[in-house]
């Protein structure tokens, strides 16, 4: 019952912290390429709102490729970093709770 808790406990953190991961690099991207791109369709060619709004949705798959693994590497670098901190790892190891069996979530 406790590595159940302590499972979903750890997955809660990556998960926050990838998220928090994804919204940070989209938009990096996002403000780094594809708005300049936009704002260049936008006074060259005078494209429209509705075909600025559908460049836009679909940039974002391409972006989705970049970011993903960036973002699961800061997660899982701030959780353990987090849970190093606060000594939650400690805790966990000296409970007989392997580092393996920490990070497999």
């Amino acid at each position: 019952m406790q590595i159940r808790l302590l499972d979903k406990y750890i997955f809660r953190e990556v998960c926050l912290a990838f998220f928090f991961g994804i919204c940070g690099t989209s938009a990096v991207f996002v403000g780094s390429g594809t708005l300049f791109r936009i704002a260049q369709y936008i006074t060259e060619y005078g494209a429209s709102f509705g075909s600025v709004v559908k460049m836009f949705i679909f940039s974002l798959p391409a972006i989705a490729i970049y970011t993903f693994p960036m973002s699961m590497l800061l997660a899982a670098l701030l959780t353990i970093g987090r849970l190093s901190s606060a000594s939650e790892i400690t805790a966990m190891k000296s409970c007989g709770v392997s580092f393996y069996r920490i990070a497999a979530p």
